[in-house]
C-alpha cells in the first residue's frame, strides 16, 4: 500500500481550499453586486410610483391624472415610463404611452401596500421589475370647499386605484451575465496559477522537514537521548514544538474554564425565575381553587416562563466571551414597572428577613434606552444581594434619579465585612462571608460580574460606593431614551 504523501496532500487540500474560497468570494461579489443593482432599480421604480401615486386628482366629479397634462413635453413619460392604473370602482384602465395596448400584471401587497415582483412584459416577454400598490385620489382644498358648500363630501377611499410601475431588466441581466462569465474565467485562471505556486511553496517549505527526517533516521538506538542536529533552515514552528503544544493546551484549558464559568453563570441566573415558577406552582397546588384562580397562577407562570426564555437567550450569548453586545437589544422602556416587577418576586424573602424596601421615585416618567431583560437581570442580582447581606429589621433604600443624559437607579443597604476596595465585589467568584442565607442560598460570586457586564453592554455602568460606614450603594447608570 502506497504511503500517503504530505506534499501532495497539502497540494490538493490547499488547492481545493483556495478554490473553494475563491468560489465563495466570487459568489459573494456576484450577489452583492446583483443586490446593489436590484436595490437601485427598486428604489428608482419606488420613487416613480410615489410620484405617480400623487398625481391622481378628483376634480369636477372625475378622476384626472396630472401626468397626462404634461405628456407632450415630458419625453421620459411618453417614451420610456411603463405604468398602468386600474380604477377599482369603474374598471377603467389608464396606461402610459410606452405600454401601447399591452397590460401589465395587476397586483399589490397585502392591504394595498407596495409590493415588488419580477414580471414579464406584455407582448415581448422581456424580463422586468415592477411595483404594485393601491393609491387614492386627492382633492384640492378649493374643490373640497366647493363640495361642502353643496352639502357633499369626498371620500378618497371610495375611489381606489391599483397602480403598477415597471422597468425592464434585460440590460441589468446582461451585465450580471457578463460578470458571471468574468468571475468564472478569472477563478479558473487563478486556480491554475495557484496550483503551480502552491506546489513550489510546499516543496520549499517541506525541504527542512525532509532534512530533519534524514537526521532522525541516521540516529542509532543508543543515541536517542542525544540532541538532534537541527538543520539551519528548520522552521521556528518545529524548534518550538513543545511550546506550541503547551500553548495549545493552555488555550484548551481556557476554553474549558469559560465553559465552567458559563455553567456557573447559567445556574446563578436561572435560579431566580425557576424559584418563581416553583413558588407559583406550589401556591397554586396548596389547596383546591376555582378555575379562574388557577388561570391567574398559570398566567403568572407563563410570564415567568417568557422571562426565562429571554434569559436563556442572553445566557447563550454570554457563552461567547466578549459577545454580550450582540445579544443586547436596546429599546425605550420605563424603569419603574421593571423595578416593581422584580421587587414583587423578592417581596416574600424581604418580609421573611424583616427587611423594609422603600422606593424613592423620580418625579415623572423616566425612560431609558436599554434591554429590559438585562435590566431585570441586574435588578434581580442587586435585590438578591441586598436581601442576603442586609441585617434583619434594616432597610433597603432604592432611589431613581436623573443625572445629565443618564438615569441612575441606586440600591443602598447596611452591609458588614466590606472589602477595602469595592471594585473587588465585581471580580468573578468573589464572595463575602457574612451572608445570612449562605447555607440555604449559596452565592457563586458572579452575579455582580454579570450585572456589570450587562450594564456595559447597554452603554451604561454599574458601580459600588460606600456612602457611610457599614453602608453600601450600587448605582446603575443607563442612557435616557431620546
Amino acid at each position: 500500500m502506497k504511503t500517503p504523501s504530505i506534499r501532495y496532500s497539502l497540494l490538493i487540500r490547499c488547492g481545493l481550499g483556495v478554490g473553494l474560497l475563491m468560489i465563495l468570494l466570487s459568489l459573494f461579489i456576484y450577489f452583492m453586486i446583483r443586490k446593489g443593482l436590484y436595490d437601485e432599480l427598486d428604489e428608482s421604480i419606488t420613487q416613480t410610483a410615489s410620484i405617480l401615486a400623487n398625481q391622481v386628482e378628483f376634480e369636477h366629479g372625475e378622476i384626472i391624472f396630472e401626468w397626462e397634462e404634461g405628456i407632450g413635453t415630458n419625453t421620459a413619460i411618453s417614451d420610456q415610463a411603463l405604468f398602468q392604473y386600474w380604477n377599482e370602482r369603474t374598471g377603467r384602465i389608464t396606461r402610459s404611452p410606452a405600454l401601447g395596448n399591452g397590460d401589465l400584471p395587476k397586483f399589490s401587497g397585502p392591504g394595498g401596500l407596495p409590493d415588488i415582483e419580477h414580471i414579464r412584459m406584455p407582448g415581448s416577454g422581456r424580463h422586468a421589475r415592477a411595483i404594485g400598490m393601491i393609491v387614492y385620489p386627492y382633492m384640492l382644498p378649493e374643490e373640497e370647499a366647493f363640495l361642502r358648500s353643496e352639502g357633499k363630501t369626498f371620500d378618497a377611499a371610495a375611489y381606489p386605484h391599483t397602480l403598477v410601475v415597471a422597468r425592464e431588466t434585460e440590460q441589468l441581466r446582461e451585465i450580471l451575465s457578463h460578470l458571471y462569465v468574468a468571475l468564472i474565467t478569472g477563478n479558473l485562471l487563478t486556480l491554475a496559477v495557484g496550483f503551480l505556486l502552491i506546489n513550489s511553496v510546499i516543496r520549499h517549505a517541506l525541504r527542512p522537514i525532509d532534512q530533519l527526517a534524514d537526521e532522525v533516521k541516521n540516529r542509532a538506538e543508543n543515541q536517542l537521548d542525544a540532541a538532534i542536529s537541527l538543520p539551519r533552515e528548520l522552521p521556528q514552528e518545529l524548534r518550538s514544538l513543545a511550546i506550541s503544544f503547551d500553548s495549545l493546551l493552555t488555550r484548551v484549558s481556557a476554553i474549558r474554564d469559560r465553559e465552567r464559568d458559563f455553567i456557573r453563570h447559567a445556574s446563578h441566573e436561572l435560579r431566580t425565575p425557576i424559584a418563581s415558577l416553583s413558588a407559583i406552582t406550589e401556591l397554586a397546588l396548596s389547596k383546591e381553587r376555582e378555575s379562574q384562580a388557577y388561570r391567574k397562577h398559570l398566567e403568572n407562570c407563563s410570564k415567568v416562563a417568557a422571562e426565562l426564555n429571554e434569559l436563556v437567550k442572553r445566557l447563550s450569548a454570554l457563552a461567547r466571551v466578549g459577545q454580550l453586545d450582540a445579544a443586547q437589544k436596546a429599546e425605550a422602556c420605563e424603569i419603574l414597572p421593571l423595578l416593581e416587577a422584580c421587587l414583587e418576586k423578592f417581596r416574600g424573602r424581604a418580609e421573611a428577613a424583616e427587611l423594609t424596601v422603600s422606593i424613592k421615585e423620580f418625579s415623572g416618567p423616566l425612560r431609558v434606552l436599554a434591554d429590559p431583560v438585562l435590566i431585570q437581570l441586574i435588578f434581580n442580582n442587586l435585590l438578591d444581594n441586598a436581601i442576603c447581606y442586609a441585617p434583619g429589621k434594616s432597610e433597603i433604600d432604592i432611589s431613581i434619579t436623573m443625572e445629565k443624559e443618564c438615569a441612575e437607579i441606586t440600591f443602598c443597604n447596611i452591609a458588614e465585612d466590606l472589602p477595602e476596595d469595592l471594585d473587588r465585589l465585581f471580580e468573578p467568584l468573589f464572595r463575602r462571608d457574612a451572608s445570612r442565607q449562605e447555607s440555604m442560598n449559596p452565592h457563586l460570586g458572579i452575579g455582580l460580574t454579570l450585572s456589570q457586564n450587562a450594564a456595559q453592554a447597554m452603554s451604561g455602568s454599574l458601580r459600588a460606593t460606600r456612602p457611610a460606614d457599614h453602608l453600601i450603594s450600587f448605582t446603575l447608570s443607563l442612557p435616557l431614551a431620546g
